[in-house]
């Protein structure tokens, strides 16, 4: 994206006052602003409607993982969550290891608010 801002404030003047060298505050009636758009705006919104397109597609694949963990040192029960993909009609969801590591409760939230418990069949550390 191509965008111009050009600026003309009287700098010295303004650094002066700023300064404490002269006593004239800047002339703001002389500033000159302008903005000029490219058509790069016109790629960037194509951009974000393909990204959009492709987030509502995939996007009831993703679910949200809460995971009940292990006690640890005489701790209480450390939850965590993370998320997942469903990549199966029958339901299973892949995730990221650190995710379900140590998990002793696993329970996936679709994007409709669904909550349904899961099974952890196996993991590649």
């Amino acid at each position: 994206m191509k965008r111009e801002l050009k600026v003309d404030l009287q700098v010295q003047r303004s650094l002066q006052w700023i300064n404490g060298i002269s006593n004239d505050a800047p002339d703001e009636s002389r500033c000159n602003l302008s903005v000029s758009e490219t058509p790069d705006m016109e790629l960037l919104d194509a951009y974000s409607r393909a990204v959009i397109k492709v987030a509502d597609t995939v996007g009831p694949a993703v679910v949200s993982i809460s995971v009940g963990k292990k006690k640890m040192h005489n701790r209480p029960e450390v939850p965590s969550a993370g998320s997942g993909v469903v990549i199966a009609p029958d339901g299973y969801v892949l995730t990221n290891d650190h995710v379900v590591h140590d998990a002793k409760q696993l329970n996936a939230t679709l994007m409709d608010g669904t909550s349904l418990p899961g099974v952890l069949v196996g993991t590649d550390p």
